[in-house]
């Protein structure tokens, strides 16, 4: 018997904390009895376009996000679902466009519409608010939903029930300490062995804070003076030019390295020595479940649900105080924790329960919209 068929929703799926969460339910996954295809809404190459082919995925890319055309992207929506009608179950993790694409799918005949939600705030600017309206609209299309904690499931479907699915990884790969890896990838950032390396993974968005990222550090710096910083993740050129000027202006000269997109992550987490994440707002961070796992102390911002620590290296500090921050990661011990992988699985982190989770209700919804 074919695996059936779900269509995963997307805005695209460039390196990001929710992309990275299906990627890894789609690598761990019986693929024998569930295969994703995707759907993008913008026409342009994409970090994990290989792979998802390699794995047995489709493809499927429109241009809506870049020429606004609404006309077209809703005539291509109602080609493309009635050209598969394989797709029983669609996933949709882009809430914002979900206000179309639900009714067309629904008018379609597909009769399992899923939402998940990955995000607790909207960015703090004209884009933000036209999402949270248009999101706004996105619960009523649905007959499943999902968060990955409970502020973010309340946050997208207000009283609808919802279930917490945990953003699962692969928690033997990232808790895996390799002492030669480690030193190879701090040689090849030019990082000293007597040098502390503070990391942080994420795109270059309002939503990072990456301006209050980088006052930090240079509060770190006067008070641990051999600090580096690293930080891995694409975004605009323009804004990721922006931050390197900000770094120039604050006296960090070389101390701050632009890794950008790196597919080897988990060397990383074990080059650094501390993790660092000042967001405005998350859901629950996919890079916190990883850099916990790996053991590494992690200052996060007080914006982050508090549900997403597992382990006791991780502090929570207010958003806009860059004293308390330096003042507290000086005055901290930066061991590892050797037990994080088994907090990591108890606390439901390790994707084979994640995927266990979604394949089994694929499989129900698929039998039961089909006898």
């Amino acid at each position: 018997m074919a695996p059936i068929r779900v269509l995963q929703i997307m805005p695209a799926m460039d390196a990001g904390g929710m992309e990275t969460f299906v990627m890894n339910v789609y690598r761990t996954i019986d693929r024998n009895q569930v295969q994703f295809d995707f759907l993008y809404h913008y026409d342009k190459p994409c970090f994990f376009d290989d792979e998802i082919r390699t794995l047995g995925g489709s493809i499927y890319k429109l241009t809506v996000r870049q020429d606004n055309n609404l006309p077209r992207y809703l005539r291509e929506l109602r080609a493309l679902f009635a050209a598969h009608p394989e797709w029983r179950i669609i996933h949709g993790h882009y809430s914002g466009f979900g206000m179309f694409y639900n009714p067309v799918a629904r008018r379609a005949g597909i009769p399992v519409r899923v939402g998940h939600s990955h995000n607790t705030a909207y960015e703090p600017n004209l884009v933000g608010q036209l999402d949270r309206l248009m999101s706004s609209r996105f619960s009523a299309g649905l007959t499943d939903r999902f968060a990955c904690s409970q502020k973010a499931g309340e946050m997208l479907f207000g009283q609808s029930p919802f279930t917490v699915l945990p953003n699962g990884i692969d928690t033997a790969r990232f808790a895996a300490r390799d002492a030669q890896r480690r030193a190879l990838l701090r040689g090849e950032l030019g990082v000293a062995d007597n040098e502390i390396l503070f990391g942080h993974v994420g795109r270059f968005s309002a939503q990072k804070n990456h301006p209050g990222l980088l006052k930090i550090f240079a509060a770190v710096r006067t008070r641990l003076p051999k600090a580096r910083l690293v930080l891995l993740g694409g975004g605009e050129p323009g804004y990721i030019e922006e931050m390197q000027n900000l770094a120039r202006s604050l006296g960090l000269g070389d101390s701050v390295i632009f890794a950008g997109v790196r597919s080897n992550m988990q060397g990383f987490y074990d080059a650094m020595d501390a993790f660092l994440l000042p967001s405005l707002f998350e859901g629950l961070p996919v890079v916190l479940v990883e850099a916990q796992t790996a053991g590494l102390p992690c200052f996060v911002a007080d914006t982050v649900d508090k549900g997403a620590a597992f382990t006791d290296r991780v502090r929570f500090l207010p958003l806009h105080d860059e004293a308390t921050w330096a003042n507290t990661i000086a005055g901290a011990s930066l061991r590892r924790d050797p037990d994080a992988r088994r907090k990591a699985v108890d606390a439901g982190y390790d994707i084979h329960h994640s995927a266990e989770i979604l394949q089994a209700f694929y499989l129900r919804r698929y039998a039961e919209v089909t006898q």
